[in-house]
């Protein structure tokens, strides 16, 4: 029998095969140098930038995605050059848009590009992701001094506090007494007959203050004001926000200041002031007119809780009976009319002024109640106004603060907008990273040809 060993096994294998060229390592070799070198020269040869864009460029610079120049610039030896492996400064976009700064007591200020990313495909670069909020708010530091905002947020439905209005409990923000349940009744009194007011009777973006009101007097009735050719006719526009509400527009049809059977003309809703001098001016065109009414006797004035109603004697002459008037006219005023709404400071009580009539204390009713946050009506029109402002109908005193709470919001805007009954509630959708109102005039400097690339042969 053959005898095998290890050692005759071994002699039978070729111990040199690793230095020999195989068909398979020269391919090998070959695709391993190749491709590099092809990569190479496609970059060197190739003269589209496009090639090797990351990708699709937002809808608003999608105009000159293959003119990478524009925002990739940048300085080498004094020469300019441009090209996709530039970064995009800050410089580079301020060229064609302002943007104020945030805050000046920020710590940090970070770039444009970190907050507005391109190449993500057709998206709006306003739209900046909460991250980028966060990395502030949730633990706000300032430079100097304490933070005038709330040191900690990190989401709207995570723990975003109360909106400040409501979170403070402001109140007395008008001086004027109003109640919203007695003008919400089932049956009022209004200029042509009982009504039933809705909110948007008296409650109207400032685009439709002009139109037609359902309740005003036929001799006030406004008629719809034709288009401003100049107007911005963005939707949103003049939409977003009620317009204050004003005595002349809202009130004067239903609540007119008569003040004697004698004329129709109404007091003006003014300062004491120019009511005086409009109450004189009509009893002094009114007497000059008809002298006999200086001996006509006058039946006696009703008695007023609360208002001393002076009796006078017979007067002498004119002067007399129009000071006589003015005075009765003007008790009934400060006494009852005014005081049914304002409030009245009088000389006795450290307030009114130096010939002798009361002050109206001014209301302040804010036009926005989040100075530091943005919202449209508009966008909101299908939703009933009680929906959101729901303690309106049974509010008696201006004091009241009406605007909903945050957790009428995030009933609604809690989460991903793709899934049912979810609305975006993305830091942006609210609030704003610039400071707009320090925005300045701006002047551009690019040209058509250099943004579009006409004429250099793309």
């Amino acid at each position: 029998m053959r005898q095998r060993t290890a050692k005759t096994l071994g002699t039978r294998h070729d111990l040199n095969y690793f230095k020999y060229f195989t068909p398979f390592r020269l391919w090998r070799m070959a695709l391993g140098l190749a491709v590099p070198v092809l990569a190479l020269l496609w970059l060197g040869i190739s003269s589209r930038q496009s090639f090797y864009s990351k990708g699709q460029l937002s809808s608003a610079h999608a105009f000159f995605s293959d003119q990478c120049s524009v925002c990739h610039t940048g300085q080498a030896r004094a020469t300019s050059t441009a090209g996709f492996r530039k970064p995009v400064t800050d410089s580079a976009c301020l060229s064609c848009h302002q943007a104020p700064a945030h805050q000046p007591n920020q710590l940090f200020t970070p770039s444009c590009s970190s907050c507005h990313v391109e190449h993500q495909g057709l998206v709006q670069l306003d739209h900046v992701r909460d991250a980028q909020c966060v990395q502030c708010h949730s633990g706000l530091q300032t430079i100097q001094g304490p933070p005038h905002y709330v040191a900690d947020i990190r989401g709207f439905n995570r723990n975003h506090p109360e909106f400040a209005p409501l979170r403070n409990g402001s109140a007395g923000y008008s001086a004027i007494t109003f109640s919203h349940h007695e003008h919400r009744g089932d049956s009022i009194r209004g200029p042509l007959g009982p009504v039933k007011l809705q909110c948007d009777d008296c409650h109207r973006p400032q685009a439709e203050i002009g139109g037609p009101w359902t309740y005003a007097d036929p001799h006030l009735q406004g008629t719809a004001t034709p288009a401003d050719p100049t107007a911005n006719l963005f939707l949103d526009t003049t939409r977003e926000l009620m317009a204050p509400v004003t005595y002349e527009q809202h009130c004067l049809s239903c609540h007119a200041l008569q003040f004697d059977q004698r004329f129709t003309a109404p007091v003006p809703h003014k300062t004491p002031e120019i009511v005086h001098a409009f109450v004189v001016q009509q009893f002094q065109d009114y007497i000059a007119g008809h002298p006999e009414a200086i001996h006509e006797s006058r039946p006696a004035d009703r008695n007023i809780p609360g208002v001393a109603i002076m009796q006078p004697t017979a007067p002498r002459n004119a002067e007399e009976w129009v000071q006589q008037n003015v005075d009765r006219t003007e008790q009934l005023l400060w006494g009852v009319t005014c005081k049914l709404c304002h409030q009245l400071e009088f000389p006795s009580s450290g307030g009114g002024n130096a010939s002798g009539l009361p002050r109206i204390k001014p209301s302040s009713m804010p036009a926005r109640w989040l100075p530091h946050a943005t919202f449209s009506h508009e966008a909101h029109s299908g939703v009933a106004c009680e929906s959101c402002h729901a303690l309106a109908p049974a509010s008696e005193t201006t004091s009241q603060i009406l605007i909903p709470s945050i957790k009428t919001c995030q009933s609604c805007h809690n989460g991903d907008p793709s899934a049912a009954g979810k609305a975006e509630n993305s830091c942006f959708l609210c609030h704003q990273y610039h400071q707009w109102k320090d925005r300045t005039h701006f002047r551009g400097t690019h040209t058509i040809q250099e943004l579009t690339g006409a004429g250099s042969g793309r």
